[in-house]
């Protein structure tokens, strides 16, 4: 299965890459991952800070989404970092 989600992978591992960060999160395989760090954005965030930058607002069920993929690649001794 890990092998098959590497090639199907559009991203490159060791790399920065740009994409759906959901998908990069489902193309990497269980427990591979040491460190995630997430910044999901509210609505109350962007009214906060005022900012003239885009700020995108992520409904619940897509930071729910993003933190059952970050609880299936941790590693057990993984940080995750909000």
């Amino acid at each position: 299965m890990n092998r098959e989600r590497e090639r199907e992978s559009k991203f490159a591992y060791n790399a920065i890459n740009q994409g759906d960060g959901l998908e990069l999160l489902r193309s990497l395989p269980n427990n591979s991952v040491k460190l995630v760090f997430f910044d999901p954005q509210y609505e109350k965030v962007k009214q906060v800070l005022k900012r003239d930058y885009p700020l995108a607002f992520q409904p619940d069920e897509q930071i729910s989404q993003f933190c059952q993929e970050i609880a299936r690649v941790l590693k057990p001794s993984g940080f995750c970092l909000l």
